[in-house]
Protein backbone atom coordinates (compact mmCIF):
# COMPACT_ATOMS: atom_id res chain seq x y z
CA UNK A 1 0.00 0.00 0.00
CA UNK A 2 1.01 3.47 -0.79
CA UNK A 3 2.91 5.15 1.85
CA UNK A 4 0.43 8.70 1.26
CA UNK A 5 -2.60 6.11 2.13
CA UNK A 6 -0.73 4.92 4.95
CA UNK A 7 -0.06 7.99 6.53
CA UNK A 8 -3.70 9.49 5.97
CA UNK A 9 -4.99 6.93 7.50
CA UNK A 10 -3.09 7.15 10.79
CA UNK A 11 -3.73 10.89 10.60
CA UNK A 12 -7.43 10.24 10.16
CA UNK A 13 -7.77 8.24 12.94
CA UNK A 14 -5.78 10.34 15.41
CA UNK A 15 -8.01 13.58 14.14
CA UNK A 16 -11.37 11.79 14.32
CA UNK A 17 -10.71 10.72 17.58
CA UNK A 18 -9.50 14.26 18.83
CA UNK A 19 -13.65 15.74 17.29
CA UNK A 20 -15.33 13.19 17.97
CA UNK A 21 -14.53 10.81 21.40
CA UNK A 22 -17.54 10.37 23.48
CA UNK A 23 -17.11 11.72 27.05
CA UNK A 24 -16.64 8.46 29.25
CA UNK A 25 -15.63 8.37 32.99
CA UNK A 26 -12.21 6.41 32.46
CA UNK A 27 -11.24 8.97 29.89
CA UNK A 28 -9.25 12.00 31.64
CA UNK A 29 -6.15 13.90 30.96
CA UNK A 30 -4.14 11.48 32.87
CA UNK A 31 -5.53 7.98 32.63
CA UNK A 32 -5.78 6.01 35.64
CA UNK A 33 -4.62 2.14 35.38
CA UNK A 34 -7.19 0.64 37.60
CA UNK A 35 -10.21 2.69 36.05
CA UNK A 36 -9.19 1.89 32.07
CA UNK A 37 -8.41 -1.73 32.96
CA UNK A 38 -11.61 -2.24 34.93
CA UNK A 39 -13.45 -0.41 31.60
CA UNK A 40 -12.00 -2.47 29.01
CA UNK A 41 -12.90 -5.79 31.33
CA UNK A 42 -16.72 -4.55 31.72
CA UNK A 43 -16.56 -3.28 27.31
CA UNK A 44 -15.19 -6.97 26.11
CA UNK A 45 -18.52 -8.46 25.97
CA UNK A 46 -20.70 -5.42 26.61
CA UNK A 47 -21.64 -2.05 24.71
CA UNK A 48 -20.65 1.38 26.12
CA UNK A 49 -23.98 1.96 26.79
CA UNK A 50 -25.15 -0.52 28.83
CA UNK A 51 -21.16 -1.27 30.49
CA UNK A 52 -20.78 2.80 31.94
CA UNK A 53 -23.21 1.91 34.95
CA UNK A 54 -21.40 -0.82 35.88
CA UNK A 55 -18.17 0.98 35.66
CA UNK A 56 -19.21 3.38 38.01
CA UNK A 57 -20.82 0.91 40.38
CA UNK A 58 -17.74 -1.17 40.80
CA UNK A 59 -15.53 1.50 40.87
CA UNK A 60 -17.37 3.17 43.62
CA UNK A 61 -17.36 0.12 45.43
CA UNK A 62 -13.89 -0.88 44.97
CA UNK A 63 -11.97 2.20 44.07
CA UNK A 64 -8.38 0.46 44.34
CA UNK A 65 -6.95 -2.68 42.90
CA UNK A 66 -6.64 -3.35 46.73
CA UNK A 67 -9.93 -2.95 48.15
CA UNK A 68 -10.78 -5.36 44.32
CA UNK A 69 -8.41 -7.65 45.76
CA UNK A 70 -9.88 -7.60 49.29
CA UNK A 71 -13.62 -8.00 48.36
CA UNK A 72 -15.88 -10.74 48.77
CA UNK A 73 -16.54 -12.99 45.17
CA UNK A 74 -19.80 -12.95 46.27
CA UNK A 75 -19.75 -8.60 46.40
CA UNK A 76 -18.06 -8.71 42.94
CA UNK A 77 -20.81 -10.69 41.13
CA UNK A 78 -23.58 -9.09 43.05
CA UNK A 79 -22.40 -5.96 41.42
CA UNK A 80 -22.16 -7.78 38.36
CA UNK A 81 -24.78 -9.45 37.88
CA UNK A 82 -26.88 -8.41 34.58
CA UNK A 83 -23.60 -8.09 32.60
CA UNK A 84 -22.78 -11.81 31.98
CA UNK A 85 -19.84 -13.75 30.99
CA UNK A 86 -18.98 -13.82 34.93
CA UNK A 87 -15.41 -15.53 34.19
CA UNK A 88 -14.56 -11.77 33.43
CA UNK A 89 -15.25 -10.59 36.85
CA UNK A 90 -13.71 -13.50 38.70
CA UNK A 91 -10.43 -12.96 36.36
CA UNK A 92 -10.76 -9.73 37.39
CA UNK A 93 -10.28 -10.32 41.27
CA UNK A 94 -7.74 -12.73 40.48
CA UNK A 95 -5.72 -10.21 39.00
CA UNK A 96 -6.32 -7.71 41.41
CA UNK A 97 -5.15 -10.33 44.24
CA UNK A 98 -2.02 -10.97 41.78
CA UNK A 99 -0.98 -7.18 41.27
CA UNK A 100 -1.32 -6.81 45.54
CA UNK A 101 0.95 -9.88 45.70
CA UNK A 102 3.22 -9.48 43.07
CA UNK A 103 3.60 -5.53 42.56
CA UNK A 104 2.36 -3.95 45.57
CA UNK A 105 -0.65 -2.61 44.35
CA UNK A 106 0.63 -0.98 41.67
CA UNK A 107 -0.67 -1.99 37.74
CA UNK A 108 2.46 -2.55 35.84
CA UNK A 109 3.54 -0.22 33.05
CA UNK A 110 4.37 -2.33 29.92
CA UNK A 111 3.02 -4.74 27.87
CA UNK A 112 5.41 -8.02 28.59
CA UNK A 113 4.43 -7.43 32.31
CA UNK A 114 0.88 -6.80 31.85
CA UNK A 115 0.07 -10.02 29.73
CA UNK A 116 1.83 -12.14 32.83
CA UNK A 117 -1.72 -10.97 34.98
CA UNK A 118 -4.63 -13.15 35.61
CA UNK A 119 -6.82 -11.93 32.73
CA UNK A 120 -5.78 -9.65 31.06
CA UNK A 121 -4.52 -10.74 27.47
CA UNK A 122 -2.92 -9.21 24.53
CA UNK A 123 -5.78 -6.98 23.82
CA UNK A 124 -6.16 -5.34 27.36
CA UNK A 125 -2.82 -5.20 28.14
CA UNK A 126 -1.95 -3.19 24.76
CA UNK A 127 -4.86 -0.81 25.71
CA UNK A 128 -3.68 -0.36 29.10
CA UNK A 129 -0.08 0.38 28.41
CA UNK A 130 -0.78 2.26 25.23
CA UNK A 131 -3.32 4.54 27.09
CA UNK A 132 -1.73 5.40 30.50
CA UNK A 133 2.43 4.32 29.74
CA UNK A 134 2.60 5.37 26.36
CA UNK A 135 4.04 1.70 24.56
CA UNK A 136 3.50 1.64 21.45
CA UNK A 137 1.94 -1.65 21.38
CA UNK A 138 -1.48 -1.61 18.72
CA UNK A 139 -4.70 -2.54 20.42
CA UNK A 140 -6.47 -5.27 17.99
CA UNK A 141 -10.07 -6.15 19.19
CA UNK A 142 -13.75 -6.41 17.04
CA UNK A 143 -13.71 -2.41 16.19
CA UNK A 144 -9.83 -2.84 14.92
CA UNK A 145 -10.16 -5.64 13.15
CA UNK A 146 -13.23 -4.30 11.30
CA UNK A 147 -11.96 -0.96 10.44
CA UNK A 148 -8.14 -2.33 9.37
CA UNK A 149 -9.88 -5.45 7.05
CA UNK A 150 -12.21 -2.85 5.55
CA UNK A 151 -9.43 -0.33 4.53
CA UNK A 152 -6.91 -2.24 3.81
CA UNK A 153 -8.94 -4.85 1.65
CA UNK A 154 -7.94 -7.90 4.24
CA UNK A 155 -9.38 -10.71 3.72
CA UNK A 156 -7.56 -13.21 6.38
CA UNK A 157 -10.44 -14.79 8.56
CA UNK A 158 -10.05 -12.60 12.19
CA UNK A 159 -10.60 -15.13 13.98
CA UNK A 160 -7.99 -17.69 11.99
CA UNK A 161 -4.20 -18.23 13.76
CA UNK A 162 -2.97 -16.63 10.43
CA UNK A 163 -4.86 -13.86 10.67
CA UNK A 164 -4.63 -12.89 14.61
CA UNK A 165 -1.17 -12.83 13.61
CA UNK A 166 -1.68 -10.71 10.70
CA UNK A 167 -3.50 -8.12 12.20
CA UNK A 168 -1.80 -7.66 15.12
CA UNK A 169 1.70 -7.41 13.15
CA UNK A 170 0.00 -4.42 10.88
CA UNK A 171 -1.68 -2.90 14.59
CA UNK A 172 1.87 -2.99 15.85
CA UNK A 173 3.58 -1.19 12.53
CA UNK A 174 0.55 1.68 12.44
CA UNK A 175 0.94 2.92 15.92
CA UNK A 176 5.07 3.22 15.49
CA UNK A 177 4.14 6.19 13.19
CA UNK A 178 1.11 7.57 15.18
CA UNK A 179 1.81 10.84 17.31
CA UNK A 180 0.09 9.96 20.12
CA UNK A 181 0.05 6.04 20.69
CA UNK A 182 -2.67 6.63 23.61
CA UNK A 183 -5.08 8.63 20.88
CA UNK A 184 -4.34 6.50 18.14
CA UNK A 185 -5.44 3.42 20.06
CA UNK A 186 -8.66 5.00 21.44
CA UNK A 187 -9.35 6.40 17.88
CA UNK A 188 -8.99 3.84 16.41
CA UNK A 189 -11.89 1.40 18.44
CA UNK A 190 -13.78 4.86 18.88
CA UNK A 191 -13.93 4.52 14.51
CA UNK A 192 -14.87 1.30 15.17
CA UNK A 193 -18.10 2.34 17.08
CA UNK A 194 -19.05 5.37 15.45
CA UNK A 195 -18.13 5.19 12.08
CA UNK A 196 -17.31 2.04 10.55
CA UNK A 197 -19.75 0.36 12.09
CA UNK A 198 -20.93 -3.28 11.27
CA UNK A 199 -24.02 -2.34 9.63
CA UNK A 200 -24.47 0.35 7.45
CA UNK A 201 -21.33 2.42 8.15
CA UNK A 202 -20.95 5.73 7.48
CA UNK A 203 -19.44 5.36 4.51
CA UNK A 204 -20.20 8.53 2.31
CA UNK A 205 -19.07 10.77 5.16
CA UNK A 206 -16.09 8.86 6.07
CA UNK A 207 -12.59 10.60 6.01
CA UNK A 208 -10.97 7.51 5.26
CA UNK A 209 -13.38 6.46 1.76
CA UNK A 210 -10.78 7.72 -0.72
CA UNK A 211 -7.96 5.49 0.21
CA UNK A 212 -10.54 2.67 1.99
CA UNK A 213 -10.22 -0.77 -0.41
CA UNK A 214 -13.48 -2.15 0.94
CA UNK A 215 -15.14 1.03 -0.20
CA UNK A 216 -13.69 1.34 -3.52
CA UNK A 217 -14.20 -2.31 -4.17
CA UNK A 218 -18.08 -2.31 -2.85
CA UNK A 219 -16.95 -5.52 -0.27
CA UNK A 220 -17.25 -3.21 3.11
CA UNK A 221 -20.52 -5.88 3.86
CA UNK A 222 -18.22 -8.62 3.11
CA UNK A 223 -15.35 -7.63 5.61
CA UNK A 224 -13.98 -8.42 8.02
CA UNK A 225 -13.91 -12.57 6.99
CA UNK A 226 -14.73 -14.82 9.84
CA UNK A 227 -14.69 -18.33 10.10
CA UNK A 228 -18.27 -19.85 10.75
CA UNK A 229 -18.58 -21.77 14.41
CA UNK A 230 -20.76 -24.37 14.58
CA UNK A 231 -24.66 -24.37 15.21
CA UNK A 232 -25.92 -23.13 18.52
CA UNK A 233 -26.89 -26.14 20.53
CA UNK A 234 -30.11 -26.02 23.21
CA UNK A 235 -30.38 -26.59 26.90
CA UNK A 236 -33.43 -27.16 29.18
CA UNK A 237 -33.19 -26.15 32.72
CA UNK A 238 -35.70 -26.88 35.06
CA UNK A 239 -35.27 -25.34 39.02
CA UNK A 240 -36.53 -26.03 41.96
CA UNK A 241 -38.02 -23.05 43.76
CA UNK A 242 -38.42 -23.68 47.48
CA UNK A 243 -39.85 -21.32 50.35
CA UNK A 244 -39.21 -21.79 53.62
CA UNK A 245 -40.94 -19.06 55.85
CA UNK A 246 -39.70 -16.58 53.21
CA UNK A 247 -36.66 -17.79 52.93
CA UNK A 248 -35.64 -19.27 49.24
CA UNK A 249 -33.45 -22.41 48.85
CA UNK A 250 -30.11 -21.29 46.71
CA UNK A 251 -27.62 -23.08 45.39
CA UNK A 252 -23.98 -21.40 44.64
CA UNK A 253 -22.27 -23.36 41.65
CA UNK A 254 -18.72 -23.90 41.37
CA UNK A 255 -16.20 -22.24 38.80
CA UNK A 256 -16.19 -25.66 36.40
CA UNK A 257 -20.19 -24.26 35.18
CA UNK A 258 -21.11 -21.55 32.92
CA UNK A 259 -22.41 -19.42 35.92
CA UNK A 260 -19.44 -20.61 38.17
CA UNK A 261 -19.31 -18.56 41.30
CA UNK A 262 -22.91 -17.49 40.90
CA UNK A 263 -26.22 -18.38 43.22
CA UNK A 264 -29.22 -20.19 41.73
CA UNK A 265 -32.40 -22.21 42.42
CA UNK A 266 -31.35 -25.88 42.77
CA UNK A 267 -31.79 -27.73 39.72
CA UNK A 268 -34.21 -30.48 38.82
CA UNK A 269 -33.38 -33.53 36.62
CA UNK A 270 -36.31 -33.09 34.90
CA UNK A 271 -40.11 -31.71 35.34
CA UNK A 272 -41.26 -32.68 38.41
CA UNK A 273 -45.30 -34.16 38.14
CA UNK A 274 -47.98 -32.25 40.14
CA UNK A 275 -45.86 -29.27 40.46
CA UNK A 276 -46.96 -25.69 40.07
CA UNK A 277 -44.90 -23.40 36.86
CA UNK A 278 -44.36 -19.97 38.04
CA UNK A 279 -42.75 -18.93 35.07
CA UNK A 280 -41.30 -20.45 31.85
CA UNK A 281 -40.05 -21.51 29.91
CA UNK A 282 -37.77 -18.57 29.67
CA UNK A 283 -35.11 -18.18 26.62
CA UNK A 284 -32.23 -17.20 27.74
CA UNK A 285 -29.12 -16.69 25.36
CA UNK A 286 -25.64 -16.99 25.70
CA UNK A 287 -22.66 -16.72 23.45
CA UNK A 288 -23.03 -20.58 21.93
CA UNK A 289 -26.40 -21.99 23.34
CA UNK A 290 -30.45 -21.35 24.11
CA UNK A 291 -31.26 -22.08 27.77
CA UNK A 292 -34.92 -22.78 27.96
CA UNK A 293 -35.61 -22.27 31.70
CA UNK A 294 -38.18 -23.63 33.77
CA UNK A 295 -39.21 -22.23 37.63
CA UNK A 296 -41.53 -24.89 39.44
CA UNK A 297 -42.38 -24.43 43.10
CA UNK A 298 -41.13 -27.45 44.94
CA UNK A 299 -40.52 -28.95 48.20
CA UNK A 300 -37.15 -29.99 49.33
CA UNK A 301 -37.43 -33.25 48.56
CA UNK A 302 -37.53 -32.72 44.96
CA UNK A 303 -33.81 -31.50 45.20
CA UNK A 304 -30.76 -33.72 45.24
CA UNK A 305 -28.09 -30.43 44.80
CA UNK A 306 -26.87 -28.90 47.95
CA UNK A 307 -28.63 -25.82 48.98
CA UNK A 308 -29.17 -23.00 51.78
CA UNK A 309 -32.09 -21.13 52.73
CA UNK A 310 -31.62 -17.17 52.02
CA UNK A 311 -33.85 -14.17 53.55
CA UNK A 312 -34.97 -11.96 49.95
CA UNK A 313 -32.28 -9.25 51.95
CA UNK A 314 -29.51 -11.85 52.02
CA UNK A 315 -30.22 -12.25 48.02
CA UNK A 316 -29.66 -9.06 47.27
CA UNK A 317 -25.90 -8.70 47.69
CA UNK A 318 -25.69 -12.14 46.25
CA UNK A 319 -24.63 -12.60 42.29
CA UNK A 320 -26.86 -14.17 40.45
CA UNK A 321 -27.17 -15.16 36.57
CA UNK A 322 -29.55 -12.18 35.57
CA UNK A 323 -32.38 -15.19 34.43
CA UNK A 324 -32.84 -15.87 38.54
CA UNK A 325 -31.90 -12.30 39.23
CA UNK A 326 -35.35 -11.15 37.03
CA UNK A 327 -37.60 -13.89 38.61
CA UNK A 328 -36.67 -13.03 42.01
CA UNK A 329 -37.36 -9.57 41.66
CA UNK A 330 -41.10 -10.24 40.54
CA UNK A 331 -41.81 -12.26 43.40
CA UNK A 332 -40.68 -9.59 45.78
Amino acid sequence: MAKDSYNHFIISIEDFYSTQKRDLPWRKAQPVPYEVWLSEIILQQTRVAQGTPYFVKILAAFPTVIDLAEASEDELLALWTGLGYYSRARNLQKGARQIVAEFGGEIPNNFQSLIKIAGIGPYTAAAISSICFGERKGVVDGNVYRVLSRYFGIHTPVNSTAGVKEFQNLADALIQEAADPKNYNQGIMEFGALQCTPKKPACQICPLQDFCIANQSGTTAQLPVKIKKGKRSKETIHFAVINDENRWALYKRDHASIWGGLYEFPRLVSAPKNAQLLQGPVVHKLSHKDLFCHFWEVDASHCSEPFEFYTKEEITHLGMPIIVSDFVKKQQ
